[in-house]
Order: structure tokens, then sequence, then C-alpha cells
């Protein structure tokens, strides 16, 4: 298939290629005699340099985490026991076996058919901010990338930097985007970047999401579709949030069915960070053409020669699990589903919510009124150690809001720390 919006594929470094080789063969068991890098760290790694590790997850474990905590915990032990693995050089879109649950997550999550051999179809990146850096910079510079108004602050960053054309497209009241203003946009071989849930606004539509990539696809171009919220998708009746398994299901059902007919268009970047709760653990990964992922590999192969091998190494344990027993999400969802109850019943007047009945992501978009949002975030701290996101940047122009995390604040039974900063808030903006 013809993909005009993307950068020739680059030869990779030689060091990359030689060190990948080199694990290649090892995970197969064959004879290596490895001369390719300066990965000094392997003159340990024959070495049994501690005696004993032994980590025990606690019966205290909330249910529904205990398969992420026990990822966590062989992940832990496998990076440095019997030998330390995590001290040498790895693969910098990952080995083969993480590439292949990689696939295996998008095959179940998103529908696409990829084989667990695919592995030029996937990679593994240092977060999802990595996936969705290498993913942009991929686009040959010059090129239209449509972006929704509301949008995700630093992909319009890269955007820029990277030369490429950013064309914001407008967003009705209900937080949707205005497919009129989208197909009057969307030119010949460009491309959109859309998170979908949104980040900041919480928008959720799979049936919007076909409707843009039925459009690119019109024009011969792609979607970049950022989707690490896709597991956090609450019903919204109303003023009350609530998580609805069923509405999850079919949601998921949808999105299944539009990555299997239009993978071939679509770049897609996801991450465990929000459904098992491991943002700090940085992993991410991305699917897309072997075109795209070659140049997403060249990109992050010329920042750093190796991966983040702990958290590869633990991710991989963690993404085992969770696709064996997909459970944290739904905690996660429950958690969210009361925060935003709370927050609805303190400062409901004063929040942009979604118009369609459902709401993803982990933020909140507070209106400023008639106030421009940094002068306005600015006071919230200073005058009452209030902490908010200025929206200037999510919105591409002057912003009337701030973003509000239902996140930040630690997670305790009776919630008493979120309930207290929601009163604060509540008190700051009378």
């Amino acid at each position: 298939m013809k993909q005009d919006y993307l950068l020739p594929s680059p030869p990779p470094p030689a060091i990359r290629e030689a060190m990948a080789k080199a694990v290649q063969r090892k995970e197969k068991g064959l004879d290596v005699c490895d001369f390719s890098s300066g990965n000094i760290g392997n003159l340990m790694v024959s070495q049994h340099v501690f005696s004993q590790m032994d980590v025990s997850v606690s019966d205290s474990v909330l249910p529904d985490l205990r398969a992420v905590v026990e990822g966590l915990r062989d992940g832990l032990v496998a990076a440095y026991y019997p030998t330390p693995q995590a001290v040498a050089y790895s693969p910098t879109g990952g080995t083969d076996p993480i590439r292949a649950l990689v696939a295996r997550y998008y095959r179940e999550l998103h529908g696409v058919p990829i084989s667990d051999e695919a592995s030029d179809k996937v990679i593994v990146t240092a977060g999802g901010q990595q996936a969705m850096t290498a993913a942009l910079r991929s686009i040959k510079p010059g090129t239209r990338v449509l972006v929704p108004q509301w949008e995700y602050a630093p992909a319009s960053g890269v955007i820029r930097a990277h030369g490429l054309e950013e064309v914001r497209v407008a967003m009705k009241d209900d937080l949707s985007i205005d497919m009129d203003d989208f197909r009057g946009k969307a030119t010949h071989a460009s491309v959109c970047y859309v998170s979908m849930p949104n980040n900041p606004t919480g928008y959720m539509s799979a049936e919007q999401l076909r409707d843009m990539v039925k459009v690119m696809v019109a024009n011969e171009g792609a979607l970049v579709w950022d989707a690490p919220y896709l597991l956090t998708l609450l019903r919204l009746d109303g003023k009350t949030a609530s998580f609805d398994a069923k509405l999850l299901q079919e949601t998921l059902n949808a999105l299944r069915e539009l990555g299997e007919e239009y993978h071939q268009h679509m770049c897609i970047l996801s991450s465990l960070s929000k459904s098992c709760l491991i943002a700090g653990l940085r992993f991410g990964f991305a699917y897309g053409s072997t075109q795209w992922v070659d140049n997403m590999e060249a990109i992050v192969g010329r920042e750093n020669l190796s991966s983040p091998t702990p958290s590869f190494i633990a991710g991989k344990e963690i993404l085992r699990r969770f696709l064996d027993q997909p459970k944290s999400y739904e905690w996660v969802c429950r958690v969210l589903a009361n925060r935003l109850n709370i927050l609805i019943e303190e400062t409901g007047p004063h929040l942009i919510l979604p118009g369609n009945g459902l709401f993803g992501a982990l933020y909140v978009l507070v209106s400023t009124g008639n106030q421009p949002c940094k002068p306005f975030a600015d006071r919230l701290i200073e005058e009452s150690g209030i902490v908010t996101v200025a929206c200037n940047q999510f919105y591409g122009g002057e912003a009337h809001a701030v973003r509000l995390s239902l996140v930040s604040v630690p997670w305790t039974e009776s919630e008493e720390g979120w309930i207290a900063s929601v009163k604060a808030l509540k008190s700051a903006l009378s």
C-alpha cells in the first residue's frame, strides 16, 4: 500500500542491527560470538551477584490489582536475579518475545489481524509519549496533519517542531468533532492525530473515530490513534458517572471491528500506564505498517542505543498477566467514577463534560469563565495551593479552561484526600 505521507524507511543503524541479531540468536538457543557493541554490562551477566532475592506480595493487595503487582514482582526479580540482566543493553524496540505479547494486545483489544511473529509491525517504547513522538516524526515534513481543537498538548509541539503543517479542526459544544470541518480540511496524503478517549476533554465515540478514519482513507492518508485510555471509560448519565462493564464491552467490540477493517491505514499507540497504574514504569508500544515501524525504530534507536531494560522486563511480565487476567482497569474505572461524582456534586457548574453520555481518560476541563486560563491557574496555586494545568497548548490558542487530573491525589478507601482537595477547589472557584 502506498504511504506518501511517511518518510522512506531508513537503513537500520549498524550497531543496533548487530545487537538485535545477537539477542535473537541467544533467544533461539543458537551459539553466539558477540563482538557487536560496548555492552559492558554483559561482563556481569553470567555472575550471581545476589545470593538471594525474595519479593513477597502483601496479603492486603486489592484483588483486582493482584495480577499487576505479581507481574511487577516477577519483573523486578527477573531483572536482577539469578543474574543481573538489567545492567546490559537490550534491543531498542523490545525483544521478539515482548513484541509477540504486544502483537497479542493489538489483536485482542484492537482487532488487528496480526500474528505473534509479526515483529516488524509493532514496537515497544519507553512510555506512550515516546511512541507518540516517534510516530509523528516518522511522517514526511510538510505533510498536513489534522488535529482536533482540543487535543493532547505535546503532540502539537512535536508536529510543529518536525516541520509538519498543523491544522486544527473545530469541535462542537458537546466536544465532538465537527465532521464537516474535518472533511473540508482533509487533503490528499494528509494525516490525522487524535487521542480517543480524548485528553483533555474525556470525549469518546467509536462511531466518530470510524468516520474520521474513512475520511483519511478516502484521501489516501492515515490516522494516528493515541489510545492509552482505551479501558478507562465511564457512562455519564446527567450528573452521575458510573462504570458500566456492558457499555465498555460494546465500545471495545466496535473498536475491534474498526481495527480489523482499517488497521492498514492507522498507527495505533498505547500503553499499560493507565489500565495497570504503572505510568512511572515507562512501557508503551505501537502498531503500524512495516515502513512506519521502521521509521519509529530508527528514531528511537538514534536517541537511545538500548531500551530501558528493567522497565521492559517488568512491563513484559505485567502485560502477560494483564492479557491473561484483564481486571485492573475495572477497579480504576470504579475509582474514576466515584471521584468524578464527588467533583460533579461539588463543582458541577464549572465543569466542561462530553455531551454524548460517555466519559474517558483521566482528566476534566474546568471552565474559567471569561478569564484567560494561564493567570487563572497561576492564581489558584499562588492563593490556594491548587495545581491545575492551563489549557492554551491543549486548545491550540487562547483557552478559557484548566485541566484537572482525577488521579494525582493518592487513593485511600474513604478518599479523604480527594474530598479535601475537591472542597478546596470549590472554595477557590467560588
